[in-house]
């Protein structure tokens, strides 16, 4: 995706602006390989599931580097849509657990190897340096926002 003409200069000094671009880049570049109604996120949330043993909200939150309210809402939509369930923590009820279904662990697999096909795709256009360097960058970033939230 090339800069706009109405898009000012300005813009593309700011870092924000950057990352985001690169995000509705990617979210554009990926969308055709999901199936129809799975989102970027519900396809790492199945990444974090297991069918046995449970993880609670918190750590597919903690996984996710996302705030446990946003992965909450995500988790009911995904369970209205029978891809995983939820329990009580038998060992300390305050907990919810949250499982892979059937459904859900079919769906992974089917995810998996279309975004492996998409992530073969797109590696085709960037070097491992330039890989390495979006981690270190990336890295960087969480760094300072983590810097940031600790103050």
């Amino acid at each position: 995706m090339t800069q706009p003409e109405s898009t000012p200069l300005l813009l593309r000094h700011f870092v924000c602006f950057n990352f985001y671009r690169g995000w509705r880049g990617i979210s554009e570049f990926y969308r055709p390989w999901l199936p129809p109604g799975v989102s970027p996120q519900q396809s790492y949330v199945l990444e974090l599931c297991d069918e046995s043993r449970g993880k609670t909200v918190g750590s597919i939150a903690s996984g996710l580097e996302i705030d446990p309210p946003a992965v909450s809402s995500l988790i009911g939509r995904m369970e209205r849509s029978g891809l995983v369930r939820r329990e009580l923590d038998p060992g300390n009820r305050r907990y919810t657990l949250v499982f892979i279904s059937p459904a859900g662990v079919e769906l992974r697999a089917r995810v998996r190897e279309s975004m492996a096909r998409a992530d073969n795709q797109l590696r085709k256009h960037f070097t491992e340096q330039d890989l390495q360097q979006l981690v270190r960058l990336v890295d960087k970033i969480q760094a300072a926002a983590d810097e940031r939230e600790a103050r």
